[in-house]
């Protein structure tokens, strides 16, 4: 069967052809699918989890799915699908599994697992991709025998990582466990210094970079660079146990080594042995496993999962490459992945949980021991939560520690409330909350978030280019008329901290709001009334000079409260970085402080040109040349666009931090999609939707003590007076917390402002 074929779906509606799901990036294939015959559409998604939303909103009907995201789906969406065919490796057709993960021991063993106390730990590493083993598998003896979900000693500020060592340390003698501990490069090198047994058996102690094979005996049939012949090695010259994939202990003990065999039996999770028989090691089922892989699949929505099913039979009766004609060629491509693949169709449509519970399940995480508290991340939307969800579920899966909770709040302000008051965790945010976050709130950046080149804010200084005579430094600023896109932007703290750097604001003065209230003549920062009366009760600073400007007819001379607008919000024309272009358009005002990103169409939608203005240079000389075409170099500041906040010297701070590094390396963009166990991309948009977790023009995360991107630094850098600005406010960071010093804790935030700037958008676009 070439042609199309129709069914009926969910609402009765007659269809000709079968979504199926596509990567965005594979246009070409999607062009050779969508051809006169062709049987399937592309329906066009950026990862897998999004097209598991799209079977559910019946917007697609089939795609594939790899074995680990069919245990999500079984946690996420358990009875919603079906699954048609499970996809092979035609050289492993034999397998009923992907693969077996086994502890093999010496036969005279005792004592079931407990018995591995002070034993020998041979491991083939966490830095180990051809078996596709997740966390949760690495560390699935770990578990079982060592019971590394119980906690030992205090928590304080460790993480899960150390927490889960300190355990291994106490349990095993000495051990092989190559590759990286901890997603956190700071934290596994640590964590590899205080805890040396755990590498000693590695070939170069200390480092556990992997095994020495100088003496390995080379046999053809048997890769002696493969890690787990290698731990089957260290098991057999001075080892107690070793956990490895079954394949390859047939391979060792039937083409390596097979004397060794009758001294060697697995070690089941019930504590018996199974000896390794010459029957045992020619069956591709192992006698018993601590793990057991299903394979990955292609999964149908319910209302088609038949049809579905009925066409791929008819397209590739014997479940293999055929060449056929060109759609069918691609969607074989789509599908299998290449010519060495096999489906193999089932007989009963089975959801994804009946499919993968008999072979392996994945603990509920609400009934999952953990030594620390799940990290609570804060939402903002109905969409961001359910990308958070997802989140949760896949990390969880994947055995990622410590679990997460997921809290929607209406806004942005609830968010930083409920962390300020331990309500809630962390929480990503543009940077132009920074001031607010730090300076109300007490929150400080747990990461900083890597970007695109052409994401980072820009500020810069503009005056009047017809002013070029008469301002030519920032003194000259003194008592002019000035333009903010808001009170506390990055914008405001960048003049703050350019105004210091060049004398003209007193370093020691810690209220921003009298430092350029005294300044500057008169000003406009849309939300400075309202976030300004606490601190005007205490210090008698009237900030009414920083809205005074903020008035379509300025006029110094009748500079009256009640002709002027401070509000933060859209009624206010004079908010964000066109607000602040547009006051500076009016006669009587002299600079600006904006963003450049955007900039020249915001001048075209107010009727104006860059040629208009000159930017105010950070070395305190004007650019050569009027216009928007700023040199980095003339910028006051240059940063990152987004954070992650949580609460200042919380104990939490190191867990949290590397719970995101973690999140990074499976869901981030270290990993290539065709590598990723589960493909969900925590940095991109979900479901269409941008900005959810993360801002869509996120790359990475960096540690802000240590960040080697110039951006952030610029950041760190940008704030780092307002956090040590008085020193009744510097606090200590806990003992092994990478915090920075604390800042003052004043309120300087009416009810009136929260609720206002609550209103607004989590991510601020100007």
């Amino acid at each position: 069967m070439t042609g199309s074929f129709s069914y009926v779906d969910d609402d009765g509606v007659k269809a000709q052809q079968c979504r199926v799901c596509v990567s965005r990036t594979e246009t070409v294939r999607c062009q050779n699918l969508d051809i006169s015959g062709s049987g399937v559409a592309c329906e066009p998604v950026t990862t897998n989890v999004e097209c598991a939303e799209k079977l559910l909103r019946g917007t697609a009907d089939f795609g594939y799915f790899t074995e680990e995201e069919l245990l999500l789906l079984a946690q996420q969406q358990p009875n919603e699908f079906r699954v048609v065919a499970t996809r092979r490796d035609v050289s492993r057709q034999e397998q009923i599994y992907t693969f077996e993960a086994v502890a093999v021991v010496p036969s005279n063993h005792t004592n079931g697992l407990a018995g591995l106390r002070g034993g020998r730990y041979c491991h083939p590493g966490f830095d180990v991709n051809d078996n596709r083993w997740s966390p949760r598998v690495l560390r699935a003896l770990e578990l079982a025998a060592a019971r590394t979900d119980r906690c030992e000693g205090e928590i304080g500020s460790r993480t899960s990582e150390e927490m889960e060592v300190t355990t291994l340390s106490n349990f095993f003698s000495a051990a092989c466990r190559p590759g990286d501990w901890s997603a956190n490069t700071e934290l596994d090198a640590d964590l590899k210094r205080r805890f040396p047994t755990l590498c000693s058996m590695c070939s170069a102690n200390g480092v556990c970079a992997g095994y020495n094979t100088t003496n390995s005996i080379n046999v053809a049939g048997v890769v002696n660079s493969n890690r787990h012949i290698q731990a089957l090695d260290c098991l057999t010259t001075s080892g107690t146990v070793a956990f490895v994939a079954w394949q390859h202990v047939r391979e060792f003990f039937t083409i390596r080594s097979p004397n060794l065999a009758s001294s060697y039996s697995l070690l089941c999770e019930d504590g018996s042995l199974l000896p390794l028989t010459t029957d045992s090691l020619n069956s591709p089922v192992a006698p018993c496993s601590l793990v057991r892989q299903p394979w990955g699949a292609i999964v149908a929505r319910n209302a088609v999962a038949n049809t579905v099913s009925e066409n791929l039979q008819a397209w590739y009766p014997t479940g293999t490459f055929s060449s056929g004609n060109v759609w069918q060629n691609n969607l074989w491509s789509l599908l299998s992945g290449g010519a060495n693949a096999r489906l193999v169709f089932e007989q009963n449509l089975q959801t994804p949980l009946e499919y993968t519970s008999p072979i392996r399940t994945i603990p509920s995480i609400d009934s999952t021991t953990s030594c620390l508290p799940a990290h609570r991340w804060c939402t903002v939307s109905p969409q961001e939560q359910n990308k958070c969800l997802w989140v949760r579920n896949a990390a969880h899966s994947l055995g990622i520690q410590p679990p997460i909770s997921c809290q929607q709040r209406p806004n942005v302000f609830d968010c930083f409330d409920d962390i300020r008051e331990a309500r809630s965790d962390f929480f990503s945010v543009d940077s132009h909350y920074g001031y607010l976050a730090r300076r109300h709130f007490n929150l400080s950046p747990v990461k900083l978030t890597t970007i695109t080149r052409d994401a980072a804010s820009r500020v810069a200084t503009l005056i009047k280019a017809s002013a070029a005579d008469s301002i030519t430094r920032f003194e000259n600023l003194r008592d002019k008329v000035a333009c903010f896109p808001e009170y506390g932007s990055i914008a405001y703290v960048a003049f703050v901290r350019i105004a210091q750097e060049r004398g003209v604001i007193s370093p020691s003065q810690c209220n921003y709001q009298r430092a350029v209230g005294e300044f500057f003549n008169s000003a406009c920062a849309p939300g400075a009334l309202h976030a300004s009366h606490v601190i005007s009760d205490l210090d008698d600073f009237n900030a009414t000079t920083l809205c005074t400007a903020c008035r379509p007819n300025f006029n110094f001379f009748n500079n009256t409260e009640t002709n002027f607008t401070c509000a933060y919000d859209n009624t206010n024309l004079f908010l964000g970085n066109t607000g602040s272009l547009t006051c500076l358009n009016a006669a009587h005002t002299d600079v600006a402080v904006v963003e450049l990103q955007n900039i020249d169409a915001q001048l075209r939608a107010l009727g104006l040109t860059g040629n208009n203005f000159r930017a105010l240079c950070a070395n305190n000389s004007l650019a050569v040349n009027p216009g928007t075409n700023i040199d980095d170099n003339c910028l006051i500041a240059h940063v990152v666009d987004a954070e992650v906040l949580t609460r200042r010297n919380d104990p939490l701070f190191n867990s949290i931090n590397s719970f995101l590094d973690a999140i990074d390396l499976q869901f981030g963009f270290n990993t290539a999609p065709s590598n990723q166990l589960i493909n969900l991309h925590i940095y991109s948009p979900f479901n269409g939707d941008s900005d959810l977790l993360f801002k869509d023009s996120t790359r990475g995360v960096t540690n802000p003590t240590n960040t080697t991107d110039p951006i952030a630094r610029n950041y760190i850098e940008l704030f780092r007076h307002l956090e040590s600005c008085t020193s009744s406010a510097t606090t200590t960071a806990a003992p092994g917390v990478p915090g920075i010093p604390g800042i003052a804790n004043r309120n300087i935030m009416s009810v009136m402002t929260l609720a206002v700037m609550g209103l607004l958008a989590r991510f601020v676009v100007y």
